[in-house]
């Protein structure tokens, strides 16, 4: 399936390298450059998500969200801004988005902020887990929560083997910090997001001189490499 993401930047050159960017990822994309034509586009287009700049020309991204929301409850709403104060989130929070991309920022943030969207709002989360992931000599059972390794088998605890099912089953892919710990914790505010990293230090231990790796992406989140 193709998605389309309707993509709201005054920013010509900016606008240009992203749209360019997400094409190139199979994304279809509708670059607008203005407010007043993002309504027409959005039921013209009828994207997936939607990513929006704030500061634009005719109506910014708060109105522009507004309306958006006003025809599709559920579609993502994603805004790319430079404004960081916490009053300007709850802004966008409060006109319907769904999630901030802070300017200036990197191509694998906005595409892991996309997939993971896309995944959360389209993808199959009931689907049946997987009896057996296998790469490179690697055999992950989730429901027994078991690992072999070349050289032998090890017993995940029951969050090791939650994590590395979602980086088993989006293996080569960018998975944000923020959508593991949702995932995996929910909203338990008494989480430290330390603790994320504690499980991704052991986990990484296993696959150590392995062509299979997990890599970390400096504020953005991590990525299983999987041979």
């Amino acid at each position: 399936m193709k998605y389309r993401i309707l993509y709201v930047e005054d920013e010509q050159i900016l606008g240009q390298l992203v749209r360019e960017s997400l094409e190139k990822q199979n994304y279809e994309v509708l670059l607008i450059t203005n407010g007043f034509d993002a309504l027409k586009a959005f039921r013209d287009f009828d994207p997936h998500l939607c990513l929006l700049d704030i500061m634009l020309p005719g109506k910014d991204g708060y109105d522009v969200a507004k309306q958006l929301r006003a025809l599709n409850k559920k579609i993502p709403i994603l805004f790319l801004t430079a404004k960081v104060m916490t009053q300007d989130l709850i802004t966008g929070f409060n006109a319907g988005g769904n999630d901030y991309i802070r300017k200036p920022f990197s191509m694998d943030e906005i595409t892991a902020r996309i997939n993971n969207w896309l995944q959360e709002k389209y993808g199959q989360p009931n689907e049946p887990e997987a009896a057996c992931y296998t790469s490179g000599g690697f055999c992950f059972y989730p429901q027994q929560q078991l690992l072999s390794t070349p050289s032998g088998t090890v017993t995940l605890t029951f969050k090791e083997a939650a994590i590395l099912g979602i980086l088993f089953a989006h293996r080569n892919t960018i998975i944000t910090r923020d959508h593991l710990q949702q995932k995996i914790w929910g909203n338990d505010t008494i989480y430290n997001s330390r603790t994320l990293d504690v499980y991704i230090n052991r986990l990484r231990k296993h696959f150590t001189g392995s062509p299979n790796r997990i890599i970390t992406l400096k504020g953005v989140g991590y990525k299983f490499i999987a041979e």
